[in-house]
């Protein structure tokens, strides 16, 4: 029934619908403070998120999340050193400083949906087709690396 949502939704697309939802809140409150831990909080996430693209190039492999299937190297360097998924965890930094922006608890709930839905409907199946494609390799990167931090 769900895996129609497997690796159907851009992440980008995801991240950019639940910023609109969060900013759409009613009750949003900005303050110097906030925005001065929000700002650097999404720079950085959307930094996590661009820089291990530039490794993906480098050796050739896709960087399409709707894609899985057509990886064609196992990036374990860089980033990818400490988290499986750097590039979801920037996209999490970036909508939590965008929710700190906002001053919006509710919007932490956004954060969580975001985790969850790019943990079951992009990061498993990613997972699956590198365990077919990277047998004993991926299954010694998973062992060693976490997904998220």
């Amino acid at each position: 029934m769900f895996s129609a949502l497997e690796t159907r939704v851009p992440p980008p697309i995801l991240l950019l619908a639940l910023a609109a939802i969060v900013w759409a809140l009613p009750g949003s409150t900005y303050s110097l403070v906030r925005i001065a831990i929000g700002v650097p909080l999404v720079v950085l996430g959307l930094s996590l998120n661009a820089w291990p693209k530039t490794l993906f190039r480098h050796v050739g492999t896709t960087v399409n999340p709707l894609h899985p299937e057509r990886s064609s190297a196992l990036v374990t360097s860089g980033l990818y050193r400490y988290s499986r998924n750097p590039m979801y965890l920037g996209y999490a930094l970036a909508l939590l400083g965008w929710v700190i922006c906002q001053g919006q608890p509710l919007g932490v709930v956004m954060v969580a949906l975001f985790i969850g839905y790019v943990t079951i409907f992009q990061i498993l199946p990613e997972e699956r087709h590198l365990s077919v494609r990277f047998p004993a390799e991926y299954a010694a990167y998973k062992r060693a690396v976490r997904r998220w931090v």
